[in-house]
């Protein structure tokens, strides 16, 4: 595996926030808690692991940036609520690696300013599950009109076909409507790249805003791509949106 730095990082979203722009740090740990069992009357120390994976999103620093699409937007959507999660630490490029959750709550947030100085800011999230080592099935680009990504398309290869379940995660960060009803996002797949069908469809947006659908019951070919279909389609309607998909591994 090529080695990566931070100046291949493509994206980092929280819900439809992109705030790679103002973070300087990110920390993501994985870790096996255990729970000590040692009784009276043992005389060393003896412990237990559980069954459980706990996954961590910490160090999490940079600028403050009260632009409603930056730092600020994401703190103030997060109060209280569960987000996505998505960061491209490889670049925002299809087929490449993003690490994604979809239940990640706000711990806390400090904002820091001095003489002189710019305002710093510092972000401790908790994750409820997993951090997914998902793969881009279409990069983070501002696309207009209906189309799909049928001609670019992801081949997850010959270990990805025919699996059963997969979570596919969805971020828009920006949206303008003109006059349409909505927009809806659909990630496809296909056994031949040639006929494709319905995977999942996201909920239909009237706004910016981010989703993870976990379909856990069907078979997942190994070609996908993304559907957009604005309804009551009007004028010359934009988002900028990514999708990225985790496959189950096979029984």
């Amino acid at each position: 595996m090529a080695p990566y730095n931070s100046a291949d990082i493509g994206f980092l979203l929280l819900g439809p926030y992109d705030i790679v722009e103002v973070v300087e740090s990110l920390t993501e740990k994985v870790s096996k808690p255990v729970q000590e069992t040692t009784a009276f009357s043992m005389r060393e120390a003896q412990f237990e692991q559980p069954n459980m994976t706990k996954h961590e999103l910490s160090g999490l620093s940079g600028w403050y940036d009260s632009d409603t699409a930056s730092i600020h937007g994401a703190y103030v959507a997060m109060a209280g609520n569960e987000t996505v999660f998505m960061f491209a630490s490889q670049g925002n490029t299809m087929g490449l690696v993003a690490q994604c959750a979809a239940s990640v709550l706000q711990v806390s947030f400090e904002r820091a300013a001095k003489v002189g100085d710019f305002a710093k800011m510092a972000l401790e999230l908790a994750v409820s599950g997993v951090i997914d080592e998902a793969t881009i099935v279409v990069a983070l680009a501002q696309v207009t009109g209906n189309g799909n990504s049928e001609a670019s398309y992801l081949d997850l290869g010959a270990t990805g076909g025919g699996t059963t379940g997969a979570n596919v995660y969805l971020s828009c960060t920006q949206l303008a409507l003109t006059g349409s009803t909505n927009l809806i996002v659909t990630d496809e797949d296909s056994a031949d790249h040639v006929v494709w069908a319905d995977y999942c469809a996201f909920t239909a947006l009237t706004a910016i805003g981010a989703e993870k659908k976990a379909a856990t019951d069907q078979t997942v070919n190994r070609y996908h791509a993304v559907k957009r279909t604005w309804t009551g389609l009007a004028g010359s309607p934009t988002a900028t949106f990514t999708v990225a998909i985790k496959v189950n591994a096979p029984h």
